[in-house]
């Protein structure tokens, strides 16, 4: 069917995707069946369609994307077993001043440490420390679920920031940057809209009801008393140790590679490749020894490379098939030249396809994966319009993950409404004001960076 448009025939493959997982079909599976039928829907044949793929299975750029995302889910499970996150949860308490703070910073914290489902682990966390039900249960789903994707944007340990930076070229410190302003607004916008004015309300059975001698926000002593501030400052740094590990141990080495780098004489792919990879990979096995070394029962890796573990390593390695034959089968240069025909804006596209790949995914993974491929195409390097690559990379994001956060398939989203026995309409309700102004703010922002950028350019 040669007359149909590209980009119709990319968006009735991504249809078909989406429809596949939402019939539970594995996403990576989903992804890698899609680019294989437009690929041949394209006419590149059998043989060039193989080929793609393997080109792309032995790319070390998705090699070590591989081995990295693969990493962080077990080090996240080494945290869980070791006995550290129990630490890291009574470290949240020793420096939060207010119980509506800790009720903030629980989830965040617990968000530095991405893993599929992690809403669950914090959850019981936000219950216990309003004991005394200051905020109804459906304020404190919405709290826990918000809060713990604050940092999902501009935290270079999330999955789909890494598949972000590797997908576009833009390098994790350049990405921080220009999305760091998500940060503080969503914060922001979540402590006036989601919580929203208080009063005591009454404790439904069965959920964490006041232990004697704790205090306001959860913070205990022997025999019930306050921790002295000594002991408070022990558990603080106990509990903070490992994420300290690797963050600092990633940003030291990342600072030794730029320097060394110029005068090794390597390539150009080699040095990004290392740089991109080999930082954060070194500040990760720091982090692992350290939690080794310190954990409560020995062998506290032992099964985290579970099924749960590959099948996210699946996702990945769908994803990066999808994109391959995407970009095998030019859909980047012909859906550009479609769109101006057209005299469709590529502006509205970038806002309309990632929101629809997470409303559709839930997932950050889905809504990179499925429509940065076709995205990235429509702003090369150079830039495209009055929009350049990197703004259009921001104003995706925001979509994405607006979608994200309002997709009913979102594990975080079902696992926080079960435990505080809401409903997902009603956690919705209750984050969807600060939602849609957080958008308008980006949309700002968005036009800001774009005058910023030119500016630097020209």
């Amino acid at each position: 069917m040669p007359d149909i448009p590209v980009l119709v025939q990319v968006l009735i493959i991504f249809a078909l995707v989406v429809a596949a997982t939402a019939k539970k079909v594995h996403l990576g599976l989903a992804a890698s069946i899609g680019g294989v039928v437009f690929a041949l829907w394209r006419g590149l044949g059998p043989v060039v369609t193989i080929g793609a793929i393997g080109t792309e299975l032995a790319n070390p750029d998705t090699l070590l994307l591989l081995v990295l995302v693969t990493f962080i889910m077990v080090f996240a499970g080494g945290l869980k077993n070791s006995g550290a996150l129990a630490r890291f949860s009574s470290a949240v308490l020793t420096i939060a001043p207010t119980k509506k703070a800790s009720i903030v910073l629980t989830p965040i914290l617990f968000g530095t440490l991405p893993m599929p489902g992690g809403a669950a682990l914090s959850a019981p966390l936000v219950d216990a420390l309003d004991a005394d039900r200051s905020y109804d249960n459906t304020r404190l789903s919405a709290a826990n679920y918000w809060f713990r994707h604050v940092l999902e944007l501009a935290w270079p340990l999330y999955p789909s920031f890494i598949l972000t930076s590797s997908l576009t070229g833009i390098s994790t410190q350049r990405l921080v940057l220009i999305n760091l302003y998500a940060v503080p607004v969503l914060i922001v916008m979540g402590m006036v809209f989601v919580f929203g004015k208080a009063g005591k309300v009454a404790v439904p059975p069965g959920i964490a009801e006041a232990r004697p001698g704790e205090s306001s926000n959860g913070v205990r002593g022997a025999a019930g008393k306050p921790a002295s501030a000594g002991s408070r400052l022990s558990s603080a740094l106990s509990g903070f140790a490992p994420l300290v590990m690797v963050i600092g141990i990633f940003l030291a080495m990342d600072a030794l590679w730029r320097a060394l780098a110029p005068g090794m004489g390597l390539s150009p792919v080699t040095a990004a490749l290392i740089g991109r990879y080999g930082p954060v990979i070194l500040g990760l096995v720091a982090g692992s020894v350290y939690v080794d070394l310190h954990s409560d029962q020995p062998g506290c890796f032992r099964g985290t490379l579970n099924m749960g573990t590959l099948k996210l390593a699946g996702v990945l390695v769908g994803i990066r098939i999808f994109s391959a034959l995407l970009s095998a089968g030019n859909v980047a240069a012909a859906s550009a030249a479609e769109l101006a025909a057209m005299g469709v804006s590529p502006i509205l596209v970038v806002m309309i396809l990632p929101f629809m790949a997470g409303l559709a995914t839930g997932i950050g993974f889905g809504y990179v994966g499925l429509s940065y491929p076709i995205l990235l195409g429509l702003f090369p390097l150079s830039g495209q319009g009055d929009l350049p690559r990197e703004a259009a990379v921001v104003l995706a994001g925001t979509f994405g993950w607006a979608g994200m956060m309002l997709s009913p398939l979102h594990v975080c989203m079902v696992v926080t409404a079960e435990h505080f026995r809401t409903g997902l309409a009603a956690t919705i309700r209750r984050f969807i004001v600060p939602l849609s102004l957080y958008v308008l703010v980006a949309l700002a922002y968005v036009t800001l960076l774009t005058r910023l950028l030119s500016f630097a350019r020209s």
